[in-house]
C-alpha cells in the first residue's frame, strides 16, 4: 500500500572517487569527500527520525575508508543495524591490503552485507571478486556474507561468461536454488542479484528503453524510500539514475536533520506524488495532458529520469497539482 515518504535506511556515497570507468556509470569522478562530523551529526538525527539501518556506496566506498571506518563506529554506537557496503571488490592493491582494511571494518563493528559488482561492465578477470568473497567470508565466518550484483540489459553474453568465470575462481558452481541463482560450494552461499541496466547518460547507447511493456509499479519502495547522501551533503529519496536532478532532493545534511527532510518531502510535489500516488499514476496523469511517451519502458528509474529530463516543468507541476 502507499504511504509517504518514511526512510528506514540511509545510504552514504561519501565519494565519486572510483578505481573503475565503467561503460555504463554517469557517475561523474571526483575527490570531494563527505565530511565526517557533518555525516555523524546527521546520522544521529536519522536515529531519531526512524531509520534502522545505514549503508555505504559511491563511487567505490573504500577509496574512504576513513569514512567507512568512522560512520561504522558511530552506527554500532547509535544502535542502529548495517544494510550493505556495495563495491566493485577490485581496489586493493594486494591480498594483505585486502585482508588489513576488511579485518578492520569488522573490528570497527560492521556486520551487515556487502554487494559486489560482477559483470561485464566491472571488469573481466574474477580472481580480485573471488578473492573479497573468500576472505570477507573468512573474516565473518559466514557463508553468505556477500551477494553478487549483475548489470543486465547489455552485454549480457559477457556477463554469463564472467559469473560462471567467477564460480569456477570459487571453486564453485552456479545453480539455481529455489528460483534464484546462487554461487555455492561447500563453505560459500552467494546469491545473484541481476539489476535493470537505466540507459541514461553514458549508457544511452547500449540499450533501448522503450517496449511494450510498463514496469510494475511498488511506489519505488525498491530503488527509493532511503536517505541517499552524495558526497555534497545534498540527500535525495532513491539511489536511482535520476538522483541529479533537483526535484529529488529533499534536503542537505550541512543544514538540515533528518525530520526537516521528512518535511520537506512532504511538502515536495514529485516526491511524495512518486512515494504516495506511485510512477503509474504520475503517468497516467501526464498522458490525461497531453504527454505522448516514445513507448513503455520496464524500468522505472529510466522513467523517473525521461519524466523529469524531458518532460518540461511547467506540464509536469500542472500534472502534480
Amino acid at each position: 500500500m502507499p504511504k509517504p515518504f518514511s526512510p528506514r535506511e540511509v545510504l552514504f556515497a561519501s565519494t565519486t572517487d572510483c578505481n573503475l570507468n565503467c561503460a555504463h556509470c554517469s557517475v561523474e569522478r571526483g575527490k570531494a569527500r563527505l565530511p565526517i562530523p557533518a555525516a555523524v551529526k546527521f546520522l544521529r538525527s536519522c536515529r531519531k527520525a526512524g531509520v534502522e539501518r545505514v549503508g555505504f556506496t559511491g563511487g567505490e566506498p573504500f577509496l574512504d575508508t576513513e569514512f567507512l571506518f568512522a560512520l561504522t563506529e558511530r552506527a554500532v554506537a547509535n544502535g542502529l543495524l548495517f544494510g550493505r557496503v556495495t563495491t566493485n571488490a577490485r581496489w586493493f592493491k594486494s591480498p594483505a591490503h585486502l585482508r588489513r582494511t576488511l579485518k578492520e571494518l569488522y573490528d570497527r563493528g560492521y556486520d551487515g552485507s556487502f554487494g559486489v559488482s560482477v559483470d561485464a561492465f566491472h571488469g573481466k578477470d574474477p580472481a580480485k571478486p573471488a578473492l573479497f568473497i573468500e576472505i570477507a567470508s573468512e573474516i565473518w565466518n559466514r557463508p553468505d556474507i556477500a551477494r553478487v550484483i549483475a548489470v543486465r540489459g547489455a552485454r549480457d553474453e559477457e556477463t554469463e561468461a564472467i559469473l560462471g568465470g567467477l564460480a569456477k575462481a570459487l571453486k564453485a558452481k552456479l545453480v539455481h536454488v529455489g528460483g534464484h541463482r546462487v554461487i555455492r560450494n561447500e563453505s560459500l552461499f552467494v546469491p545473484v542479484t541481476t539489476i535493470d541496466l537505466a540507459p541514461v547518460g553514458k549508457a544511452e547507447p547500449l540499450l533501448n528503453p522503450w517496449g511494450k511493456d510498463w514496469f510494475k509499479e511498488d511506489f519505488c519502495r525498491g530503488p527509493g524510500h532511503v536517505f541517499y547522501v552524495l558526497p555534497d551533503g545534498s540527500v535525495k529519496p532513491c539511489c536511482g539514475y535520476a538522483t541529479d536532478s533537483e526535484r529529488l532532493t529533499v534536503g542537505n545534511i550541512h543544514k538540515d536533520t533528518a525530520a526537516k527532510m521528512l518535511e520537506n518531502a512532504s511538502r515536495n510535489p514529485f516526491v511524495s506524488a512518486v512515494f504516495e500516488a506511485g510512477l503509474s499514476r504520475v503517468r497516467a496523469r501526464l498522458t490525461k495532458h497531453g504527454v505522448v511517451f516514445p513507448g513503455a519502458t520496464t524500468n522505472q528509474c529510466y522513467f523517473c529520469h525521461h519524466v523529469l529530463t524531458r518532460v518540461p516543468r511547467k506540464t509536469l507541476d500542472g500534472c502534480l497539482s
